[in-house]
């Protein structure tokens, strides 16, 4: 027999694999699924009305359901008022979202073990949201989130209407713990009686004029926020045996955890270390922004400073990211392409999808015509095909920060700095256990 004829010869196997490559297969698909319900539940927040320093707080009642933490969002109103309590529309939320008045964020299981907590939180997302997605984003979804674009110099951001506004962030956006790595549901044995809180910041971090001039706003009033989650319920023998995983091994539920850390310098040469231990540290983020600007009245208070350096460079113990010291002799807009390339390899923006920050917005601070979102980030991951292998810190392996100001600089800045690493929580029947 040649191997002409062999390869004649079909299988059962083979021919309806052929039929189905070739699409004409004509049979019902198997049931995938296991979930014998599906739908939005809706958690109402302890009070209707919240102001600046107010705390928002949920308490998470969503019984024996699978939270699907994608599909998920909290929902709320808010309106811009002036020192007699009558709405304006004067005011926008500058370079950054609606999520620019949620200062800190805190998650804590049913039994109080606490699963996330972001200090200046609005700072971390106001950088982020940009460098996650693209331009097209920015205008639609992100719209829907409160981001906008410049609009000329009179025009710095789009008000929000004297009546109020009603804005829609994704859970995975705010809470590092409802982001899982593998796209995991939350199981029940988390979710269910789980308590979240939110800080609110001050008008006047969280809030921009349209126009630019230099004058804050009074307050602002946030009202009716609303948790709504995508909930799915099981199939009592699926529903059973992951329970049984719980009561055994427990349920390895992983994520990425987010530590703030603030510096203050007007030295030249920066050289800081962050305080935190971990097994597995993944990134991490130096958002600098001009410390005249934080007191200034009127200005941008989250908008990063232009950027600032001529060196950088960090290490952990005798492990350099990078080998050598990324530098850039002309700190402009043409000269700092490797800058802007190390930060996108790092953020992993520089293949397929661009992020909606340019290279003029990363470097240049003009507030007549574009907002700066200048950050430098450092990757610590050690694997190709995955995106948590990071590296050890601890009290003997500290993480140093090393980065040399240009002359043209501003004189004093504060550096925002957030360490990307990895948390497990082991999730048992009652109990949850949180490891770094």
């Amino acid at each position: 027999m040649n191997e002409q004829d062999r390869n004649a010869q079909l299988t059962g196997n083979l021919a309806e694999s052929l039929l189905q490559v070739n699409k004409l297969a004509y049979r019902m698909p198997p049931q995938l699924s296991i979930a014998s319900n599906r739908t939005i539940q809706t958690m109402f927040s302890n009070q209707s009305v919240y102001t600046p320093s107010n705390t928002i707080i949920f308490d998470v009642q969503s019984g024996s359901a699978f939270v699907d933490p994608d599909d998920s969002y909290i929902r709320f109103r808010v309106q811009v008022q002036d020192n007699v309590g009558s709405g304006v529309a004067t005011y926008s939320f500058g370079s950054g979202s609606a999520c620019n008045i949620f200062q800190r964020i805190t998650v804590f299981s049913k039994t109080g073990k606490e699963l996330s907590r972001v200090e200046d939180a609005n700072v971390l997302n106001c950088f982020m949201e940009r460098y996650k997605h693209e331009q097209d984003w920015v205008n639609t979804l992100g719209a829907n989130q409160g981001l906008s674009n410049h609009q000329g110099a009179a025009v710095y951001a789009d008000a929000i209407p004297a009546g109020g506004k009603v804005f829609c962030i994704p859970l995975k956006t705010l809470f590092p713990c409802f982001c899982p790595i593998n796209g995991s549901l939350i199981p029940p044995n988390l979710m269910s009686g789980a308590r979240v809180e939110l800080r609110l910041a001050p008008a006047v971090d969280a809030l921009t004029r349209v126009d630019g001039s230099a004058t804050d706003p009074d307050t602002y009033v946030v009202t009716r926020p609303e948790l709504k989650l995508r909930t799915y319920m099981l199939a009592d023998q699926f529903a059973r045996k992951i329970q049984e995983m719980s009561a055994t091994a427990g349920l390895a539920y992983l994520y990425r955890e987010h530590f703030h850390a603030i510096f203050s310098s007007s030295n030249t040469q920066i050289n800081t270390d962050v305080k935190k231990a971990c097994s597995k540290a993944l990134k991490a983020h130096v958002y600098a922004r001009n410390t005249a600007d934080l007191v200034a009245a009127g200005r941008d208070k989250l908008a990063s400073a232009k950027y600032q350096w001529d060196k950088f460079q960090s290490n952990i113990g005798q492990n350099y990211y990078p080998n050598q010291p990324v530098q850039v002799d002309d700190v402009t807009t043409e000269g700092n392409a490797e800058a802007y390339r190390y930060t996108m390899i790092n953020l992993g923006k520089h293949h397929g999808r661009p992020p909606a920050v340019t290279p003029t917005q990363y470097t240049v601070r003009d507030d007549a015509s574009n907002y700066c979102n200048s950050v430098v980030t450092w990757c610590y991951n050690k694997s190709t095909v995955s995106d948590f292998e990071g590296a050890t810190i601890s009290n003997s392996r500290s993480l140093l920060l090393n980065l040399t100001k240009n002359a043209g600089g501003n004189a004093n800045l504060r550096l925002d700095i957030y360490l990307t690493f990895l948390r497990l929580c082991k999730i048992m029947q009652s109990n949850v256990l949180v490891l770094d």
